[in-house]
């Protein structure tokens, strides 16, 4: 606490009200413990004068404030050609989560930035980058889809395993069931976690069958379920970067939203600027 004690705390409402209409200047204890740069922050925001408190604009430029947004564009900046360079190598599903990285840097710039053309700029990227990201979705799901269909299809059957008497190797199993109901109903990350757990106790049980016949059965499931593995990560990433995505677009309709009211304002006001300079006239 700045100066010892909560305040505006009176005995009274008369108390309260005469130290709020007062004009004597509030002043912070000289002992309090803050540096030279927050102490002049805090005078202008304690100036009993609206007059004399410092402004909106003027308090984010304030150095205690500002933030130097340079290291944060060359980050966002060097993702996204990061970006660019994985497109060219036709890796696309890097391409995509590296451009939505750097669009979510982008965007998070834009909300703190006071550079009104950089911020402009900025916006323009972000809506560039966007159609981007669309295109690049569209064509790793045309990659999906055809990595799906070309994929060999092996038997998942389990009738020869004997899984009554093996009851480790029955319920890993069943977590691939669940695997599969779980991937049904597009909860893929969960979907994944049953795959892996399934899968990491079939190939445990794999390396220790001697049986030809039953090794020969478990290494069918389990290529079968790896492939189920494979897909339903490539769907949970996916998935994924599509919240990402709409989450970058629901903070740019945001942002647009706010940039018109202020457009709207700014206006409003020279018109009212205007007309009252005609009066005068």
């Amino acid at each position: 606490c700045l100066f010892g004690r909560s305040p505006f705390v009176f005995s009274s409402a008369d108390e309260l009200v005469e130290e709020i209409k007062s004009n004597i200047p509030i002043e912070i204890p000289n002992d309090t413990r803050i540096s030279s740069e927050c102490r002049n922050l805090l005078e202008g925001l304690l100036q009993r004068d609206p007059n004399r408190r410092i402004s909106f604009q003027d308090f984010f430029r304030h150095p205690f404030i500002f933030i130097d947004l340079s290291f944060q564009i060359i980050r966002a900046d060097d993702l996204f050609q990061r970006s660019i360079t994985y497109e060219q190598r036709g890796d696309i599903k890097k391409a995509l989560d590296y451009r939505v990285r750097a669009l979510d840097e982008y965007v998070a710039i834009i909300k703190v930035d006071e550079d009104h053309d950089r911020k402009r700029m900025l916006r323009m990227k972000v809506k560039e980058g966007l159609a981007a990201a669309e295109i690049l979705k569209k064509r790793i799901s045309q990659m999906n889809l055809n990595s799906a269909s070309a994929s060999t299809t092996v038997s998942s059957s389990t009738e020869n395993l004997d899984l009554k008497n093996n009851k480790e190797l029955f319920q890993a199993y069943q977590h691939c069931l669940n695997g599969n109901q779980l991937m049904n109903i597009a909860r893929f990350s969960q979907a994944c976690e049953e795959y892996q757990i399934g899968l990491t106790v079939m190939l445990r049980a794999a390396r220790t069958e001697t049986d030809p016949v039953k090794s020969k059965i478990l290494h069918d499931v389990i290529s079968f379920y790896l492939n189920k593995a494979e897909i339903c990560k490539d769907k949970n990433e996916a998935q994924q970067l599509d919240i990402d995505i709409e989450k970058i677009k629901e903070d740019t309709a945001l942002d647009n939203t706010m940039l018109n009211e202020s457009n709207f304002i700014t206006e409003r006001q020279q018109r009212a600027s205007s007309h009252q300079n005609c009066c005068l006239q």
